[in-house]
């Protein structure tokens, strides 16, 4: 495959070839036209690090089958996304197990779903009680920091879990996060009704990540200090976004994003079990006809419905960044913060490449998912 296209980096025109899902060939194209809104660009593919299903499938439903692991995985290509954390949330822990189980099964039987699976996304079940910093998690299967549990967890995923979000303040969480981050799993803060003390010693004992900043807390706040002030101000702690303005608006978005700046940011889709149904109630969760998720006859949010294009673009119009700092906070960014390999556009490096258009100086429209 030959592809030529601006470099998302360069802005230089660039002829790229591939053989095999491989970058075989990079070179500088040999005209340099001038740049117009109907220019392709090219990009390394989205990774995704907070993703919760899709089509009415849950990946901490005990209805998982590997089967439907398959087909949400390989459905985030045409999206944009080369790599995905399958990301459970508070459940009863046979069904965590049960869903961690059918993840690694379906990693072990398809290389290409382990490809494309950067690591698990544990969201809970060590997180608030509380309603509001709850979100749509269910209460009753709310606990402590566990390490024996999270230890059985981890076994029945196959040590894949690499990524786990809970509430600092809840009991022996802070020994919790030390032993997680000595033993490689990043540990997020998130669905928290923390006092700002606890936020910084959460930090300074391995936490790295604050998950969907500005969500997962309550309705109301004291005007400052509070949880979200809290965050944006530990430079030690990278801050995820769900950049789909109903989650966070487009001036809250601004303010936080620019509080971490371009290399702290991480956009995520957190797409919710009912991405890419239609309008209408579901079981406890409601679709409305904004395209908003809820929990049913509430106003807490449960996830989105947009894909992370949606959110490059939303971030790009907040914050006025090159395209280049924008783009990596759906690549380059979540694969640092995992401790992996940051994606590029080199010979031999893998073909998960995105094409897109910029019809504005401050848009994104994805013209070709992941095309490796």
């Amino acid at each position: 495959m030959l592809i030529q296209a601006r470099d998302v980096q360069t802005e230089r025109l660039i002829q790229i070839e591939t053989d095999g899902g491989v970058i075989t060939r990079v070179e500088p194209s040999g005209h340099e036209p001038d740049p117009s809104p109907e220019d392709q660009w090219v990009a390394p593919a989205f990774w995704d690090i907070q993703m919760n299903g899709r089509w009415g499938v849950s990946f901490s439903s005990p209805d998982l089958t590997v089967e439907l692991v398959r087909e949400i995985i390989l459905a985030q290509g045409p999206m944009g996304t080369a790599k995905v954390c399958p990301t459970l949330i508070t459940a009863p822990i046979d069904h965590l197990r049960h869903g961690l189980s059918t993840i690694d099964t379906a990693c072990r039987g398809d290389g290409e779903i382990a490809r494309r699976v950067a690591c698990i996304h544990i969201e809970g079940p060590f997180i608030s009680p509380l309603d509001g910093y709850r979100g749509a998690h269910p209460l009753e299967a709310v606990r402590d920091p566990d390490w024996s549990l999270f230890h059985s967890l981890q076994e029945a995923s196959g040590g894949r879990i690499g990524l786990v979000t809970l509430a600092p303040e809840r009991p022996g969480a802070l020994e919790f996060i030390a032993r997680a981050a000595s033993a490689g799993v990043v540990v997020a803060l998130g669905h928290s009704a923390a006092e700002p003390p606890t936020f910084h010693a959460a930090a300074a004992a391995g936490a790295t990540l604050s998950t969907h900043l500005g969500n997962g807390i309550a309705a109301q706040l004291p005007r400052h200090p509070n949880a979200i002030w809290e965050q944006a101000a530990i430079d030690t702690l990278s801050a995820s976004f769900i950049a789909d303005l109903r989650h966070l608006d487009r001036s809250t978005l601004r303010v936080l994003a620019r509080a971490k700046g371009p290399s702290r940011v991480i956009l995520v889709s957190d797409a919710s079990p009912l991405a890419g149904l239609p309008a209408g109630r579901h079981g406890p969760w409601e679709i409305l006809d904004s395209g908003a998720i809820v929990v049913a006859g509430t106003p807490y949010l449960a996830g989105s419905g947009e894909s992370l294009e949606a959110g490059v673009r939303n971030l790009s119009r907040a914050t006025g960044w090159p395209i280049g700092q924008v783009l990596a906070a759906a690549t380059s960014n979540p694969a640092r913060l995992l401790g992996e390999r940051e994606p590029r556009i080199a010979p031999g490096e893998p073909a998960d490449l995105i094409l897109f258009q910029r019809p504005a100086p401050d848009d994104f429209v994805l013209t070709g998912g992941l095309i490796g």
